[in-house]
C-alpha cells in the first residue's frame, strides 16, 4: 500500500469516533493483587476510567488467587495473611460499581523454565508425566530456559486426558465458588508445534488413526495428520471448560493469537472453530501490533470469516504505546471501527496518566 493510501486509511479511521463499539476491559496481573490495598486502587482506577470489565488473572502458574481445594496457594502470596483471599476481596470491592469481572486462568502454562514449583501438591510435583514433550523425546522438565520466545515455561500435555479433567475442574472450581460474569482462558493451546509428544498421547494419537483408518476417513497412516489430532486435544478441553461453566450461568472467553494462520498452525489453537462450533463465547484478539493499520486487517479478516465482530473482542497492546497518547488514540479509534464485543488493554500495569487521559477520553466520549 503507498503511503498515500496509508494516511487516507488512518484518517478514515479516525473520523468514525462516533461508532458504539461495546464495552471496555483491562487485563490485571496476578502481581497486581496481593494485597488489599493494590486491589483497592484497582478498582478505583476502573471506577474513574468507565473501565466496564476486568480480567483478573487468579490462576498464573497451576498456582492460586482464590481459596482453592485444587490448587496450591500462590507463592507470591507469602507475605499477605492465610485468609487473604484476593478474587473474593476483589468481588466485593467491585459490587454496585457495574464492573464484571472475568477470572482469567492460564490453563496449559504450569510453571516458568528456571525453578520448580516447591509446594508438594503442586500438579507438576504431584504429575510430572502430564508434563509435554518435544519432538525430539524430551520432556519440558529436562529444559533449563526457553528454546525461543513463543515458549515461556512448562506446558501441560493437552493430549493427556486427564489434564484435560485437571483444567477443566479448575475452571468448574471457580464458576461454582464465585460470582464472576465468565472464565476468561490464557494458554489455551500448544506452545509450539514442536510439542506434544508425550509418550501417552502418542499411544493415544496411534489409536486414533487406527479409528480414521477403520471409518474410512483415511486411506493408510501416512494420512494421519498429527496437527489435526492435537488442534482436537484443545478443542474438547475447551468444549469441556464450557460444559462445566455453563451449569452455573457464567461465560466463557480466551485470548487468541490474532493471525490465525500462526494460531491455526504454530500453537495448533483453532479458535474461530469454537466460536463456530457454539462453545466459546467471546474470543479476545491479543493485537497488540501498535500498527493501526495491522488491527485494521484483523477487523477485516475476521468480519469476512465469521460475519461480524459480535463474538470478537480486540486487546491492545498498551505496554507499547503508553508513552503515545496520539498513537493509543489511534489503535482505540481503529478498534472500534470494527464494532467489536469489547476492546481490553494489556495491562493494567502500564496504564500511566497519559495513557489514563487517553482512555478516559475514549470511555466518557
Amino acid at each position: 500500500m503507498e503511503l498515500k493510501d496509508k494516511l487516507v486509511l488512518i484518517v478514515a479511521v479516525i473520523a468514525i469516533s462516533s461508532i458504539s463499539f461495546g464495552e471496555m476491559g483491562v487485563w490485571v496481573v496476578r502481581d497486581m493483587i496481593t494485597s488489599p490495598a493494590s486491589i483497592d486502587e484497582i478498582v478505583y482506577t476502573a471506577e474513574q476510567l468507565g473501565i466496564d470489565r476486568l480480567y483478573v488473572q487468579v490462576v498464573g502458574r497451576a498456582d492460586a488467587f482464590y481459596k482453592s481445594d485444587i490448587l496450591p496457594r500462590s507463592h507470591l502470596l507469602k507475605s499477605a495473611p492465610k485468609d487473604f483471599d484476593p478474587l473474593g476481596y476483589l468481588l466485593e470491592k467491585v459490587k454496585g460499581t457495574g464492573i464484571k469481572v472475568s477470572a482469567w486462568m492460564n490453563v496449559f502454562y504450569a510453571w516458568s523454565f528456571s525453578s520448580r514449583p516447591e509446594d508438594p501438591m503442586h500438579v507438576l510435583n504431584q504429575h510430572p508425566d502430564w508434563v509435554t514433550y518435544d519432538e525430539k523425546g524430551y520432556s519440558m522438565f529436562e529444559y533449563n530456559k526457553a528454546p525461543d520466545v513463543t515458549v515461556p515455561g512448562i506446558f501441560l500435555d493437552p493430549g493427556v486426558d486427564e489434564v484435560k479433567r485437571f483444567v477443566a475442574s479448575v475452571a468448574e472450581e471457580i464458576a461454582k465458588k464465585y460470582d464472576v460474569d465468565e472464565i476468561h482462558l490464557d494458554y489455551i493451546r500448544y506452545p509450539y508445534r514442536t510439542f506434544g509428544y508425550n509418550p501417552t498421547v502418542m499411544r493415544k494419537f496411534r489409536k486414533w488413526t487406527r479409528k480414521a483408518l477403520k471409518e474410512g476417513k483415511i486411506k493408510s497412516f501416512a494420512e494421519a495428520s498429527f496437527d489435526d489430532f492435537r488442534r482436537e486435544q484443545v478443542n474438547e478441553t475447551v468444549r469441556l471448560i464450557y460444559e462445566k461453566v455453563k451449569k452455573y450461568g457464567k461465560k466463557i472467553s480466551a485470548a487468541v493469537y490474532p493471525y490465525y494462520p500462526n494460531a491455526h498452525d504454530d500453537v495448533l489453537q483453532d479458535w474461530p472453530a469454537w466460536i463456530k462450533g457454539g462453545y466459546l463465547d467471546f474470543a479476545v484478539l491479543m493485537a497488540y501490533d501498535p500498527d493501526p493499520l495491522v488491527i485494521k486487517s484483523y477487523i477485516d479478516f475476521y468480519e469476512k470469516m465469521l460475519g461480524s465482530l459480535k463474538k470478537i473482542r480486540i486487546g491492545l497492546g498498551l505496554y507499547k504505546v503508553n508513552s503515545d497518547p496520539e498513537l493509543l488514540r489511534n489503535l482505540l479509534k481503529t478498534a472500534k471501527s470494527g464494532k467489536p464485543n469489547e476492546i481490553v488493554v494489556f495491562s493494567y500495569k502500564f496504564l500511566n496518566e497519559t495513557s489514563k487521559n487517553v482512555l478516559l477520553s475514549f470511555t466518557k466520549h
